[in-house]
């Protein structure tokens, strides 16, 4: 037995031999009743139900090979990767289980028959620890453990008694847990600190723990007791490559024959030796770790995002890229780096070969989302380190502007001997989620396998660069998924679903949005199209035709539901309502048809309103606040500590999540269609506003396509007077048609308004405007269909 896979094969058969029944191996994400850490990180995680007494397990006796991924919460290598001669952040645990069968005593003669006859240890260089009590938990020093390896003969001057930190074994904050003895190997003085006291135990690479035999007796309980478990349990875990390192007596663990082709690719591919220097060590060990994690977790469903599993993901595919720039690999070199795993696992584990092509869609995308800035990022870095310490604002701006998670900049600094202001990072951090929450993003659990909550920007931007973070096909030409940012509003509050399209400039992909629907406070889109994969960079377009009426509609069910009250009565509550870009619905209470005198008035009022120009404004505020100001709320509706406020000047205030538009004149015309009954006390209005209301009152419906774009260039002509009235301006430059202009305190809409009637005037085919507000700059370049042509962008 020398290979890992004779070690892995060799550990399964004799315990099979012992009575033991061989599992298949679990997967690496814990099942859905276990929330207590990310990833497995133990072989008895999941066996939890058979050691809880929740479930019988298929034998009293197991063994399995676990799939173990540690990085993230408390039990997190990922740091120490390449650092030290035995972290590894995934690895493969060989464990064997006695569930009510076999305790201590077993559990040490069946090891240490393993170790010395089938790995052929020397037993003078096996140590064993044992837990040395702990007065917390009320238990005393583990002398059944002691006495277990007196009885097969190792001297008790090399059973070395350790405290809980060492020796006793939780996988999480609760749950089964229970003393341990680890078993160490002696691998010389020369690979040890020199000191007379060097034991188990110590930080040096002289003893090296390879195997831990944990007796798993206890259920620890949210105030930190414990109490006995219905059976007494064994868990062990033998660490493969660990193992393997030491069947082999090479240096560490990625020495090993199942690091080898990984490595031994990235040497060839970058030109160099592993060993030759620290650096080239430490790089290649990391990729080597790195590249087994990262095709393992894509195999099994998790995607990268900025949460959860996803961010770990995320983690270890920047530091490996960021490792293998070090070295002077060239990106992309995720692919053939993943295929060496491939090569080498594959076999043992059919689901890297199955999902191929999608943990290469996966890897490559992420590896071109970060290699784009890390040039970039590292310039910043080295200026900012050449300074000395890093600033929490440095440290954000790498993380906001370049992706730089604080984890790598942290490590980039200690590389240097600098230090990080993590604290400053973490507060700006929250400040802008602060933000975020003000203006109405979302930040909730995630609703689609392999995606993390959406951040919808939607109220500021309908046409973003984003990232696809999960993605289902469902047949027929048609896909769900989830974006990292995205613009389109999901049906819900009475509003229809934005439609749009995305698209790849890239590949030229192109899907049309068929939906955005709402999953709680997330979101998941149905587009028609093909060509896309989870992790695809994608532009994200909202049809401003579309969306522009429909804001237009839920500002007008605003006015209209205080009109309604103004003219019918304080009794009047909404009762339901649609919002659509080409009319909207709106029911309301109240005993009886209206009079014709009562509709005009309402009519009349809402118009009113429209013509005033009133400013619409969005703001978010403590619901007990929204109560003093009086706005309104639908009945029966539950409502969070802070609540979203659309307020029309003095006039209306109601909680609101929807779309709306910026002045009450963008709204158009208002006239309303029907009043009618939909029940007892309940009546219904159907109105239309812009284009269709202009059609409509034309007695012209079936023009109303084209009486749209006439009312849009209307509605921008009357905004003109309050442009010119406040625009100063000056033409400084003409040249091939294009015209440079300098305006004095504008910004916004009174910019791109400005822009557009020089270039009226002016006949040119581009017009560049520039203009300080407040000391801030704003700029806004507005280009012929011809410039763009020509490649101007």
């Amino acid at each position: 037995m020398r290979t890992t896979a004779e070690l892995r094969e060799g550990f399964l058969s004799f315990f099979e031999e012992k009575g033991h029944l061989r599992l298949p191996p679990p997967s690496v994400i814990p099942p859905p009743d276990d929330p207590t850490t990310l990833f497995i990180i133990a072989g008895m995680q999941p066996l939890r139900r058979y050691f809880l007494g929740l479930e019988e397990p298929p034998s009293k006796r197991l063994a399995t090979v676990q799939k173990v991924m540690r990085a993230g919460g408390k039990h997190n290598d990922l740091d120490d990767v390449g650092r030290t001669i035995r972290h590894e952040s995934f690895l493969e645990m060989l464990g064997n289980f006695s569930i009510g069968d076999y305790f201590k005593e077993g559990a040490i003669e069946l090891g240490w028959e393993f170790v010395t006859e089938r790995m052929g240890f020397d037993p003078e260089l096996l140590w064993p620890t044992v837990f040395a009590g702990d007065p917390e938990l009320g238990l005393d020093e583990d002398e059944e453990a002691i006495e277990g390896w007196l009885r097969i003969g190792v001297p008790r001057e090399r059973i070395v008694s350790l405290p809980r930190s060492e020796n006793f074994w939780q996988a999480a904050e609760t749950g089964p847990c229970g003393a341990n003895s680890e078993l160490y190997y002696d691998r010389g003085v020369e690979n040890g600190c020199g000191r007379p006291e060097c034991a188990p135990g110590c930080e040096c690479d002289r003893f090296l723990e390879f195997w831990n035999l944990v007796f798993m007796e206890y259920d620890l309980k949210d105030d930190g007791s414990i109490v006995p478990l219905p059976t007494k349990n064994v868990d062990t875990g033998l660490g493969l490559e660990r193992g393997a390192m030491l069947l082999q007596t090479v240096g560490s663990v990625f020495e090993t024959d199942v690091f080898r082709p990984t490595i031994a690719w990235a040497e060839q591919a970058a030109g160099v030796k592993y060993g030759e220097s620290e650096t080239v060590k430490v790089a290649l060990s990391v990729l080597g770790d790195h590249a087994r994690a990262m095709t393992f977790l894509v195999a099994e469903g998790v995607s990268p995002s900025n949460e959860g599993r996803g961010y770990v993901l995320r983690r270890v595919i920047r530091r490996a890229v960021q490792h293998g720039s070090r070295i002077g690999l060239e990106s992309p070199f995720l692919n053939d780096l993943s295929d060496t795993v491939v090569e080498e696992m594959g076999s043992l584990y059919p689901e890297l070969v199955e999902h191929r092509s999608h943990i290469h869609q996966a890897l490559e995308a992420e590896e071109q989302r970060f290699s784009q800035t890390l040039e970039r990022g590292m310039r910043l870095f080295d200026e900012v380190a050449s300074r000395g310490g890093i600033s929490g604002e440095d440290a954000f701006q790498l993380h906001d502007t370049y992706g730089f998670p604080i984890e790598l900049t942290v490590e980039l600094a200690a590389d240097r001997g600098l230090g990080v202001d993590v604290d400053g990072f973490e507060r700006l951090m929250s400040e802008q989620r602060e933000r975020s929450r003000a203006a109405g993003t979302f930040d909730v659990d995630v609703k689609l396998s392999g995606g993390r909550p959406t951040e919808f920007v939607g109220y500021e931007k309908t046409d973003v660069l984003t990232a696809i973070t999960a993605l289902e096909p469902l047949g027929d030409g048609l896909f769900q998924a989830k974006l990292e940012q995205s613009p389109f509003y999901p049906e819900g509050g009475g509003q229809v679903s934005d439609v749009g399209f995305v698209e790849n400039e890239e590949s030229g992909a192109h899907a049309e949005l068929v939906r955005a629907t709402r999953v709680g406070d997330d979101q998941v889109l149905t587009f028609r199209g093909d060509g896309f994969a989870a992790c695809d960079r994608v532009r994200a377009v909202v049809s401003w035709k579309h969306r522009f009426p429909t804001m237009a509609n839920h500002t007008a069910t605003h006015l209209l539901h205080k009109a309604l009250r103004d003219v019918l009565g304080e009794h009047v509550r909404q009762a339901g309502s649609a919002v659509r870009p080409d009319k909207l619905r709106f029911d309301f209470t109240h005993p009886q048809q209206l009079t014709r005198d009562e509709r005009d008035e309402i009519e009349r009022r809402v118009n009113e309103k429209v013509f005033e120009n009133l400013p619409v404004r969005a703001f978010v505020t403590p619901i007990e606040e929204a109560r003093r100001l009086g706005a309104t709320m639908l009945f029966g509706e539950k409502y969070g500590e802070h609540v979203r406020v659309i307020e029309v000047a003095d006039y209306s205030r109601e909680l609101c999540g929807g779309t709306h538009v910026r002045w009450t004149a963008e709204i158009g015309p208002f006239a309303i269609l029907s009043e009618g009954s939909v029940g007892a006390g309940a009546r219904r209005i159907e109105a239309v506003t812009s284009g269709e209301a202009y059609a409509y009152l034309h007695g012209g419906l079936r023009e109303a396509e084209e009486l749209r774009g006439e009312l849009e260039r209307l509605r921008k002509e009357s905004r003109k007077p309050r442009a010119e009235a406040a625009a100063d301006f000056t033409i400084v430059d003409k040249e091939e048609n294009v015209v440079l202009v300098e305006a004095k305190a504008l910004k916004g809409g009174q910019l791109r308004d400005l822009s557009d009637r020089v270039r009226q005037q002016e006949k040119a085919a581009g017009v560049i405007v520039g203009s300080v507000d407040d000391g801030r700059a704003y700029l806004v370049v507005n280009l012929d269909e011809s410039l763009v042509g020509r490649g101007l962008d």
